[in-house]
């Protein structure tokens, strides 16, 4: 007896750590669709409230140096999706300029749904896939359970069974798919995704899951939901602008609901919440995607390496995990979403990842920076971060030629508007050989971009100074 006490005393601690240690959580992420870093009321937006997302950002932590690692919508996707630069695997511009059969994420990579359903999680894509469209680049050969959404670039918002079926690279009607079929759905896209996200949530309630929830808001087209067209503010006139505060609303509501149906469940304190935009908002016509996005106070625009393009809302929650009402300067990306994620399933990280763990800055307040430095490579364009510098050769959407290196102090200048480049030639030079350093790894790219894009079909000097694929 003696003998079991004395096992029983040694153990305890052991027991004790066991039963207090957390269950895997649910794991979520929004990501919004061309949303302008300015236009939510946490950034500073006053044009409608937002208070559900506020209150998202308010809950965790928002990160106000967030970014992704492209200014456009398909090569951000796949760096979010593999946790690597996707310069490295040559998926550097939007799948539309080729053949179809090698257009999408390459078949090599792992996705964020491989690993977590390798870890027992059930996964879903709900929403916006828009990296590749024939079947071995289909959602559901890509590691996830469960698809409701659209495989191109763009889909109208209203939904109809008996409108007549149209496919295109950059847009579609009536094409949704449940799975690899079409589904007949009646609604407003926005609305159906949250109702099916509340679904899935409820068909998974016996074990962990991954959603990736995919909006479509608030891109272009920019069309307006009936249930929210009374509270956009009769002062906006602009009926481009009344369509993107429409879809923001709708957006708002959204995550709201779903939210609230995770408190009602009592799922909320499991469930490891990211938010993010695809690209930054795009503000400045005769730009194709032009949805009206505000990205002040940053310059630039989506299809830019200018921080407007690139740099976006950003939040993370985990009731009782991440304090709530922090914000974190520290410069952060996508890429680091998936691993921060695996290490919050307990799944093992593989290497060759370039994303960085969140978790220890996320809930321990750590004051190390998550990353050295931060880069971008999207044809012609090219930039690197370092602390508060920023380091960048971008190019507007009618010129021919290169801006040539610039150089920002981010922590002074957001909105880049004092190149110091003249001034600091020293460390111009250093930020342009670590630069070069990191472009080594890339790849050219597998297929051409568009002319906005790509107009050479590579990057200068890019096929020379990478490993071809």
């Amino acid at each position: 007896m003696r003998r079991l006490l004395l096992a029983l005393f040694l153990l305890s601690p052991l027991l004790a750590l066991r039963a207090a240690a957390p269950a895997r959580p649910n794991l979520l992420v929004i990501v919004a669709d061309d949303l302008g870093y300015g236009d939510l009321g946490v950034q500073g937006g006053r044009d409608v409230p937002t208070p559900h997302l506020d209150a998202l950002a308010a809950a965790g932590t928002r990160f106000t140096s967030g970014y992704v690692s492209a200014p456009y919508c398909s090569p951000a996707r796949a760096g979010f999706l593999t946790g690597r630069y996707q310069t490295k695997f040559g998926h550097e511009f939007n799948p539309h300029v080729g053949d179809e059969a090698t257009l999408g994420l390459p078949v090599g990579e792992r996705t964020f749904a491989d690993h977590l359903r390798a870890a027992g999680y059930a996964t879903g894509l709900i929403g916006k896939w828009h990296l590749g469209f024939s079947p071995r680049h289909h959602p559901q050969s890509r590691g996830f359970d469960e698809f409701l959404g659209f495989l191109v670039g763009a889909h109208n918002f209203t939904l109809r069974r008996d409108a007549a079926p149209k496919f295109g690279t950059s847009g579609s009607q009536n094409l949704i798919y449940r799975g690899r079929e079409v589904a007949k759905l009646d609604g407003f896209a926005t609305t159906v995704f949250t109702d099916e996200a509340i679904a899935f949530a409820d068909r998974h309630a016996a074990k962990p899951w991954f959603l990736y929830l995919a909006y479509n808001a608030v891109h272009t087209p920019l069309e307006i939901d009936p249930a929210v067209a009374a509270r956009v503010p009769a002062g906006v006139t602009d009926p481009a602008r009344r369509g993107y505060l429409a879809l923001l609303l709708g957006l708002d509501d959204s995550v709201g609901r779903l939210r609230a149906h995770l408190e009602k469940t009592n799922r909320a304190k499991d469930t490891l919440i990211f938010f993010f935009s695809d690209n930054g908002g795009s503000g400045r016509k005769p730009y194709y995607a032009y949805n009206t996005g505000v990205n002040r106070p940053l310059r630039g625009d989506k299809g830019q390496v200018l921080e407007g393009g690139i740099r976006v809302p950003f939040f993370a929650t985990w009731p009782g995990r991440i304090p709530a009402g922090r914000t974190s300067d520290h410069p952060v990306i996508a890429l680091d979403v998936l691993p921060t994620a695996l290490a919050a399933a307990g799944a093992p990280i593989p290497a060759g990842l370039d994303g960085a763990n969140l978790l220890p800055l996320l809930t321990a307040g750590s004051a190390a920076a998550p990353h050295a430095a931060l880069f971008w490579r999207f044809g012609p364009q090219r930039a690197v971060r370092r602390g508060q510098w920023k380091l960048t050769d971008w190019r507007d959407f009618d010129a021919k030629t290169q801006s040539g290196w610039q150089l920002y102090d981010l922590a002074a200048d957001p909105g880049e508007s004092r190149d110091l480049a003249a001034a600091q030639p020293a460390l111009v030079r250093e930020l342009s050989a670590a630069w070069e350093t990191w472009n080594l790894a890339n790849v050219t790219p597998v297929w051409r971009g568009t002319p906005n894009e790509d107009p050479d079909g590579h990057p200068p000097g890019t096929v020379k100074a990478s490993r071809k694929k």
